[in-house]
Formats: structure tokens, sequence, C-alpha cells
């Protein structure tokens, strides 16, 4: 119907696809029906629609029924309309209002679907997104094979997807009398969206009676600009420490300890049986392996850990100046975070 690049791209978007054969249709009568009435502003019968078509396209066999059915998708999408529509001898209308009014139609019509589609779509990213593909691998294989083989490494990328693993293999796995050690040596891509959630779940294997083990750097606690540039809640972050100090209370094993000393492992493990090591921060790659893989990393990696641990000193447990001490900024927002577990 158009040369016009931007009137094409338009009609498209409102769902009028000039490369579709059904809207082709509806096109090439619409332009006959403004053809017409440009020539003359009386309304059109059938036959003079009738008429100019097989005029226009002589080597086409247009059957009256299926111009009868065009006319009738034009006047239902409002680009047309009809002068009288009780009378028996229709006649029909079309120029700039019909077209505006067919448009605003279709347009409605069009943000609907696509409302809809993109609903469908932000579902089908939250679920892909959330798949663990080592637990997916196991299904498949067994599905294929009917013997259940288990993963003993794989690499992984990003902190979302290295919290998947975790959540399957130490997380949701970890019983009552086992021991989850991590470390934190930086806090680069761990502070942000999700960081408080990640931690809270920490705490709740911790409810399960498990016992957390929680290291981090001196450096975290100067973590300033970071926990400002991603924007962390602080009233979630004081509500989790408030939180953890009634926990330890009631005997829950969830620390927090800060360790000064040479940096070893950056690592996240279920006792001596699986753990997630750190390779790089930027971007966060990480490498998890069970025992089976490397049994010697996975010891070597839990005896560095506790040795640390035992010369460590909780978070939970110091003096603002105190924290201070270990690299807080006097009066900064980690200061009056970790200083807010007795003021509930």
């Amino acid at each position: 119907m158009t040369q016009n690049d931007e009137l094409s791209k338009a009609l498209d978007l409102v769902g009028l696809a000039a490369g579709d054969r059904q809207e082709s249709r509806l096109m090439n009568l619409l332009s006959v029906i403004l053809r017409l009435q440009k020539e003359s502003s009386t309304p059109l019968t059938f036959s003079e629609i009738y008429e100019k078509l097989l005029k226009d396209e002589p080597e086409t066999k247009l059957t009256k029924a299926w111009v009868h059915r065009v006319l009738k998708s034009l006047v239902d999408t409002q680009l047309i309309r009809l002068e009288s529509p009780s009378v028996r001898r229709k006649r029909y209308i079309a120029d700039v209002n019909t077209v505006m009014a067919g448009l605003e139609h279709l347009k409605t019509q069009r943000l609907h679907a696509l409302e809809d589609q993109k609903t469908e779509i932000d579902i089908a990213i939250e679920e892909a997104a959330k798949l663990e593909c080592g637990t997916l691998a196991q299904e498949f294989v067994k599905e294929v094979t009917g013997a259940t083989q288990e993963i003993s490494s794989r690499i992984v990328k990003g902190v979302d997807e290295l919290h998947r693993v975790l959540k399957y293999n130490v997380l949701d796995a970890a019983k009552k009398g086992d021991t989850i050690r991590a470390t934190l040596l930086w806090v680069g891509p761990f502070f942000g969206s999700g960081s408080l959630e990640r931690v809270q779940e920490f705490v709740e294997a911790a409810m399960r009676g498990v016992d957390v083990r929680y290291m981090i750097s001196p450096d975290v606690l100067g973590a300033e600009e970071a926990i400002a540039r991603e924007n962390v809640n602080q009233d979630k972050a004081v509500q989790l420490v408030q939180g953890l100090n009634e926990l330890r209370k009631k005997g829950v094993k969830f620390d927090f300890r800060i360790y000064i000393g040479p940096k070893t492992y950056f690592q996240v493990s279920l006792n001596n049986d699986n753990m997630a090591l750190v390779i790089t921060e930027d971007p966060m790659t990480a490498t998890w392996i069970t025992r089976d893989f490397n049994p010697d990393l996975i010891d070597n990696a839990v005896k560095a850990f506790d040795r640390d641990w035992k010369k460590a000193k909780s978070i939970l447990d110091m003096t603002p100046e105190e924290l201070v001490a270990f690299g807080a900024e006097p009066g900064g927002l980690i200061t009056k975070i970790l200083s807010s577990r007795n003021a509930n």
C-alpha cells in the first residue's frame, strides 16, 4: 500500500502487516474505497466497490463472497463504516476519520496483545533464571539412562548463579548438626540487589540447627561506598542484625567474625562434602567441587578456615569503637547497622 518505511513500520505496530496475506487484502480493499471516496464523497455501494476492484486487479479472481467478508472485517475494525447499518442496501464510507477510528481500535487491541505477551515473557524469564542447570542435567540424564549421575565439579559465573548452586548443594542440603563455612574476602559483586535476602537464607539454615560460620575480611567494614552505590536497604539491614542478635541469645549458631591475617580461600562449604571456591571478582567466577573431585582441596580449605575462625572475633559482639578500629567509618552506615543490635 505504501513505500514509506516509517509509515509501514507504524502500521505494522498496530497490526496492519503489509506482508501478511490477510492484512494485505484488508489494505488493498481499504485503498480502493479511499480512492473512490476521493473522487466522490457519496457513500459507496457494494457494486461500486466490487467493480473498482475488478478494474484494478483484472487478473485476480475476486468473488463477491470474498469481498463481502473483507468489507465486514473492515467494518469490524472500524477502518470503514456503514452509512445506515440497519438498511438492506448497505453503503460504505472511508475517509481520514474512519481510518483514525480504525487505527485507534487496532492500536488498543495490539497493546492488549503485547501486554499479554510481555506478561508471558516476564514469567518465562523469571522461571528460566531460577533453573539450576546442575539439577536439570541430573534429571535429564536419569530420564534418558535411568541412572543417577552425580556432578563432581562445575564453573559458576555471576552472583545469582553462584547462589543458586549454593542454595541447592549447600543451604537446602544442610541438616541439623552440619556446618556451613563461608568466607567473604571482598565485597565487590556481593553487595546489591538481593544481598540481604541471600544472607537471610544462611540465617534460615542456622535456624534449622546448622552451624553457620561466616568469616569476613576487615575490607568489608570499609565498604561504605559499595553499600551506598548499591542502595542497600538500611532498615532491612538493621532488622537482620537485630534478628541475629536475638537468635544468638536463643542458641542459634550463626556468627559473623572478622579475621585479620593472610587471605586464604574465598569459599562456601558444607562440612567436608562440597564447596564453592571463588576465583575472580570481576567477572565473578567460582568453581564448585565435591569431595569426589578433590578431597585434599576441600580438606585444606576447611582446615585453614577453622584455624582462622578460632582467631577471629565476632562483629556482633564489637563495640562501635572496636568496629572503627577494624576499619569501619566512625558514625558510618556500617557502624550504625552493626551497633543497632541492642536497640530493639
